[in-house]
């Protein structure tokens, strides 16, 4: 058999040339060995024109922002040394890449594994020291994303020049020092010599750096400043040297203490603070006696609680400006001692205003002193003639049992007495919560008969807050109450509050329930205190309905929202949700979202989270998130927080700025949002206050929705 002429030949070139665009500029070299590379020259010249830089760099020319970052995303994938140069043009001060923050992020990520390169360097240091700047991306919520980023390229790659720079930024402080900080304590260098070059004078922003990185290589370093030099640096070497644990410090601070000088009592008192000296509280002491210092002695005594700090406590407090007297009073609590119990007790007789921070504060105090006087609020005389007092009592008496398992006996019996208590009334909502909280009664038990047209609203808020204590039994026994009262709704079709109550039930019910998903989604769109859980659920239930809604969820503006439906997408049983969530986390600048992301991609299967997790892993700047993508990578399957026992309580008086409005406060919705991201539908009782237990240890945040419809608080 014959064949034409030319015909293999042919056929063999252009499968050496395909095979030699998608291997690069050393395949294409070899498929032209052998005669051919002419030929070879010509067919490659096309391809690599199709497939490689120019046709990144014709996207980059685009006056489409998003073909702009598929260029930026393309010369960071092919990462040779022409595609750096390539993108390093691109991103020319005046280009529109340079006045996109978002191609900018795009590319410090690309970029970051070239720091090496000094093109590659010198863009990230502008990025750390301009990236917020006026003319670039002040306004832009990326802007401290943005800096972060490029902060930990530089620390990653820990090359000498690039910590030179961080260096440089630590010592000019500012937004920019302070982004370099954080990347050097999450990538330390190797040397310290590193950090400290030539440098003949330690700046006093590098030495409290240094201090604050706990590495013990640089006490070395800090000893001789505190012998030589001015005052200044002594006091910054000294202050470090606490930080790291040397008691090098300590002599030169009891010096100082041994010759009061006001203008070093703050750093004196710091030192022998971190050093756990015995002279600490007596240092304390005279801050929260000056003036000047009252507020840095308040700080050193959350820092470093101690019974002997108690009288100076005690006597600040009605020195302090205003909004700093509860943190004085809490202060006061975790002092701990008799004396404390005692103090607290004055305040509660002395000063109404503070009467719910002491309150708080004797139910966290241990000790059969701060018992006693939780029992008398309940049983005392007053408490028969004052119900506020009784009232606050009661509640004290539920957090002390929760937070500490040290209940006055007679607590059990006094809230189950007031259940008896009319309807609606906030004695009534006090007995229920606590009733629920301690397992007195189920919340099922003490609502009765509660339906949509007939329910004593301020029970039902107050028993789904009390099964917050109780874990996810006592709120899934909520979903059927729960499905009742949002399937209606309102005149609006806006849910009512008690079913904003009732919405603890998502807790326990991720996917929603008995919930219909056109519910779920109206609530998820509606805003609101339910909105987040609702999201949540309905992204669980993805299907080509909703899809669109989804993602409108997933970009709107409500960050607490898009993390709940990062949440609910890691449940999502379409596989291309993790496509959603990948294209989320590119240029989200909410750290709480970026958190929630990888716990989604966490339970997905498919091989695009990987670029995703990794991407976290090394150059975000939040600690968490980069944790989080670590334990994602290790294989671990991060399940979204769930309404897990805590003994944590948060407690807040709702007191509205005008006093003649005082109803406002009655019944008010509100969503807390937990340390650990979870967002909790509560409505507060009738005279104000939102008592929230099983809330995790940390920082919480609570925002109020506009006032209670009139009605809400009553049956």
């Amino acid at each position: 058999m014959r064949s034409l002429p030319g015909t293999p030949r042919a056929l063999g070139l252009a499968a050496a040339l395909v095979a030699a665009a998608l291997a690069g500029p050393a395949a294409a070299q070899r498929a032209g060995d052998g005669g051919d590379a002419a030929a070879a020259g010509a067919g490659a010249a096309p391809l690599r024109g199709s497939l490689g830089v120019p046709v990144a760099e014709r996207l980059l020319s685009s006056s489409d922002p998003e073909a702009r970052l598929r260029g930026i995303e393309r010369l960071g994938a092919i990462a040779t040394e022409e595609a750096t140069s390539a993108l390093l043009a691109a991103l020319e001060q005046g280009s529109p890449a340079a006045r996109d923050p978002r191609a900018r992020l795009a590319a410090v990520r690309a970029l970051a594994p070239h720091v090496r390169r000094d093109g590659v360097r010198q863009l990230l240091t502008r990025e750390l020291s301009e990236g917020g700047a006026p003319a670039r991306s002040a306004a832009s919520p990326l802007a401290g994303v943005l800096r972060g980023t490029a902060a930990l390229a530089l620390a990653r790659s820990g090359d000498r020049r690039a910590l030179s720079a961080l260096v440089n930024a630590i010592v000019q402080g500012g937004a920019a020092g302070e982004a370099a900080a954080r990347a050097l304590r999450a990538y330390p260098p190797g040397s310290l010599q590193l950090l400290l070059g030539s440098r003949k004078r330690l700046e006093p922003a590098l030495v409290r750096f240094l201090g604050e990185l706990g590495d013990l290589r640089a006490i070395g370093v800090l000893r001789p400043m505190l012998d030589r030099g001015d005052r200044a640096a002594q006091v910054a070497a000294a202050r470090a040297l606490s930080r790291l644990g040397d008691e090098a410090a300590l002599a030169k601070a009891r010096a100082w203490l041994r010759k009061p000088d006001p203008r070093l009592l703050e750093a004196t008192a710091e030192i022998l603070v971190h050093l756990g000296a015995k002279e600490a509280p007596d240092a304390v002491a005279a801050l929260l006696g000056a003036e000047p210092a009252r507020l840095s002695g308040l700080r050193l005594a959350e820092l470093a609680p101690s019974e002997r700090l108690v009288p100076a406590l005690a006597r600040a407090i009605p020195l302090l400006p205003e909004d700093a007297r509860p943190r004085a009073v809490a202060a006061l609590g975790r002092a701990g001692g008799a004396e404390a119990a005692r103090q607290l007790r004055r305040i509660l007789e002395e000063r109404p205003e503070l009467a719910t921070a002491a309150a708080f504060a004797l139910a966290t105090l241990p000790g059969a002193e701060a018992r006693a006087a939780v029992g008398e609020m309940i049983e005392g005389p007053r408490a028969a003639r004052d119900a506020g007092l009784l009232r606050l009592g009661l509640r004290a008496g539920v957090v002390r049992a929760l937070a500490l398992r040290d209940a006055p006996e007679a607590l059990p019996a006094r809230l189950l007495a007031a259940l008896a208590a009319p309807r609606g009334s906030a004695d009534r909502a006090v007995a229920v919560f606590g009733a629920v909280a301690l397992g007195l009664r189920g919340p099922v038990e003490v609502l009765g008969a509660c339906s949509p047209a007939a329910c004593d609203r301020a029970a039902v808020h107050a028993a789904a807050r009390g099964a917050l204590a109780r874990g996810e039994g006592a709120l899934a026994a909520l979903a059927p109450l729960f499905a009742a009262l949002v399937a209606p709704g309102g005149p609006d079709g806006a849910p009512d509050a008690a079913a904003i109550s009732a919405g603890v039930a998502l807790l326990a019910e991720p996917r929603g329930g008995a919930v219909a998903t056109s519910r779920l989604a109206a609530l998820a769109e509606a805003g609101g205190p339910l909105s987040p859980l609702a999201a949540r659920a309905l992204a669980a239930r993805d299907d080509d309905v909703i899809r669109g809604r989804i993602e409108r969820l997933l970009e709107g503006s409500d960050p607490v929202v898009r993390a709940h439906v990062a949440l609910g997408l890691g449940h999502d049983p379409r596989p291309d949700s993790v496509s959603l969530l990948a294209r989320a986390y590119r240029f989200e600048h909410d750290a709480a979202v970026r958190r929630a992301i990888v716990r989604g991609l966490s339970r997905r299967a498919e091989v695009q989270r990987r670029r995703v997790l990794l991407a976290a892993r090394d150059l975000d700047p939040d600690d968490g998130v980069r944790a989080l993508a670590r334990a994602a990578l290790a294989g671990r399957a991060l399940d979204p927080p769930r309404a897990a026992l805590a003994t944590g309580v948060v407690w807040i008086a709702i007191v509205p700025n005008d006093p003649s409005a005082a109803a406002s406060a009655s019944s008010r919705p509100a969503r807390l949002v937990r340390p650990d991201g979870l967002a909790v539908p509560v409505v507060a009782d009738p005279d104000g206050v939102l008592l929230v237990p099983g809330v995790p240890p940390g920082a919480s945040s609570v925002l109020l929705a506009p006032a209670a419809r009139p009605g809400d608080s009553g049956s």
